[in-house]
């Protein structure tokens, strides 16, 4: 190379150099900006604490702490904390059950009232006056399927309704199935949770996150937790008792923003989601007539502004504690919260995806990814 080469090499060396500067100077003044608005957001709202995560490239982009995880405010919140996630575990169970069935250990095809007890449950719940109940047909074939996609009600495999009393009893179809019998589910750390270990958290490296307060072999996790609370209209908080310690299908696991950023990232690069599992993982399920579901496999589905988007909530009032877990699939992006309150809840509804309406995920759609997306015809799930 000449000297005149070697110098427009040089050139173009430091010209590059400045736009990745450039560039990472403006990724990072949005995460500030983001994290600015975030903190507004968090105390408008009153929440305690609250832990953030943002996945781009397979990568954990950025994660934060806000508040604390304790009554005294002595014990700052990190991405390190661990929180209930709630209802954010029926990811973790429907992606274990498609092992399971891989492995040839489970059939989606049985139905559930094989299970020992479950036409009593079926049949107190449908004599209930609680939003579970409507349409619910215990004389109905309702199948493993149709309560891992929430298809019980209505009739059975015809709509979507989301019934997390249902979804509760899979841990007793494997104590069944599989494990000591359904008297054995609880007090231990049961079969759902010894498999969500083997087929998730140990490969994707979770070690801040078990799949049951049983788990004895992580006392940290379950010492570190944040506290929940019941926060009123004027942010006066009560800290609550703590969730019940056995995994029952619905809830149950216990993790990070670090942790879940881990498990994200597992799901996209094929370290926990065979080819054949991802098939059925990555999009929604099916009706009876064929046509699409809003639900499949403990994961929402839903279009906003042209781009897919794949998520779960969770939200338990009794113990404090909510969460989202958001995915854009088509982006190799994840949005992950927890909060020590109710204050991440928008009250979606039984029947729809509607993850939109929630003011935490509207401001890093509007950060990071509405507005900078490929324009699209139509966006299919």
């Amino acid at each position: 190379m000449n000297i005149i080469g070697g110098l427009k090499y040089v050139v173009f060396l430091i010209l590059l150099l400045g736009l990745r500067t450039q560039a990472m100077e403006k990724t990072n003044n949005d995460f500030v900006q983001f994290s600015d608005q975030l903190e507004q957001l968090r105390k408008a709202k009153f929440i305690p604490g609250m832990s953030v995560a943002v996945v781009k490239n397979n990568q954990l982009a950025w994660s934060n702490g806000y508040g604390f995880a304790d009554n005294n405010k002595e014990i700052a919140v990190t991405p390190n904390t661990p929180f209930w996630i709630a209802s954010v575990t029926k990811t973790f169970v429907g992606l274990t059950y498609l092992h399971l069935q891989q492995d040839g250990k489970v059939q989606f095809d049985e139905l559930a009232a094989k299970t020992p007890e479950f036409d009593g449950l079926c049949d107190w719940l449908a004599g209930t006056s609680i939003p579970f109940a409507k349409g619910l047909e215990c004389s109905e074939p309702i199948t493993i399927r149709h309560i891992l996609n929430h298809q019980v009600n209505e009739p059975v495999g015809s709509s979507f309704m989301y019934n997390p009393i249902m979804y509760s009893r899979l841990s007793r179809h494997l104590e069944h199935r599989l494990g000591e019998g359904v008297r054995q589910v609880e007090g231990r750390h049961n079969y759902l949770a010894q498999s969500i270990d083997k087929y998730i958290l140990d490969p994707a490296g979770m070690k801040r996150s078990m799949a049951s307060m049983w788990d004895r072999t992580k006392p940290l996790v379950y010492f570190d937790m944040a506290d929940g609370f019941k926060v009123d209209d004027k942010g006066y908080k009560t800290r609550l008792r703590r969730p019940e310690k056995h995994i029952a299908g619905g809830a149950g696991v216990v993790s990070t923003v670090l942790d879940l950023a881990k498990y994200d990232i597992a799901i996209s690069s094929g370290e926990i989601v065979s080819a054949e599992i991802a098939t059925q993982l990555l999009k929604p399920a099916k009706f009876n007539d064929n046509s699409t579901s809003p639900y499949g496999f403990g994961w929402y589905f839903q279009c906003y502004k042209g781009e897919k988007l794949m998520w779960h909530s969770g939200w338990d009032p009794d113990n404090g504690y909510s969460s989202i877990h958001l995915r854009l699939p088509e982006q190799n992006m994840a949005f992950i919260l927890l909060a020590n309150s109710e204050g991440l809840w928008w009250n979606n509804p039984l029947t729809k995806a509607r993850i939109e309406s929630s003011e935490f995920v509207q401001l890093f759609l509007k950060h990071f990814a509405v507005g900078e997306l490929p324009s699209k015809a139509k966006c299919e799930l």
